[in-house]
């Protein structure tokens, strides 16, 4: 399948407003995959389609994963709206006919992260945070976002100010979130 076929369905499944902000993440993972030397036109696909599930009813999700055997945080299993991730993932290639594992890892990690997610998967969870759409930043966020010199610097930028919101407001910072902070600020990488 191609991006063009590919934007045809997802623009069915999506609300206009949602829509939008999928364009927008689409645009800065091409600039990000384009950067970092990644499969631009799988990151384009990947970012279009990362919310294709998001209209669906939170335990309808948590239904879907567990008969699925898909594995579910406990952060998911307590705000199952989070799993619009997981449940993209496994439609993502039978939709598309796209098998690769990046790709799955990619959405269904964009939500909270993962050290799991890969390179891939960087782009779409920073392109999903800092697309122009996003009023949580300003310009100046953005750039202060994507001046970092490589993806895992990113993502630990993200991963810094998700973790200052969810003190804010007073929630848990997600273990897979932190679990992934403390792997790239002690050196990790992800997966090319």
């Amino acid at each position: 399948m191609d991006y063009i076929t590919l934007e045809g369905i997802v623009r069915e499944a999506e609300k206009a407003s949602r829509f939008e902000h999928s364009l927008g993440v689409v645009e800065v993972s091409e600039v990000l995959a384009r950067r970092f030397r990644l499969d631009v036109e799988l990151a384009r696909m990947v970012a279009l389609f990362h919310d294709y599930a998001r209209y669906m009813d939170g335990q309808a999700m948590l239904d879907f994963c567990m008969r699925h055997r898909i594995e579910v945080e406990e952060e998911e299993r307590q705000s199952p709206m989070l799993l619009h991730g997981a449940v993209a993932a496994w439609y993502f290639p039978r939709i598309t006919n796209r098998w690769e594992d990046k790709a799955q890892l990619a959405i269904r990690h964009h939500t909270l992260a993962s050290r799991d997610m890969g390179a891939l998967g960087a782009v779409l969870y920073v392109a999903d945070y800092s697309e122009k759409g996003r009023r949580h930043l300003d310009d100046n966020d953005r750039l202060a976002i994507w001046a970092r010199p490589d993806l895992e610097q990113m993502v630990l930028e993200v991963l810094r100010r998700e973790e200052e919101y969810s003190f804010n407001v007073n929630r848990p910072f997600a273990r897979v979130s932190r679990e992934c902070m403390e792997y790239l600020s002690a050196g990790g990488r992800l997966a090319r």
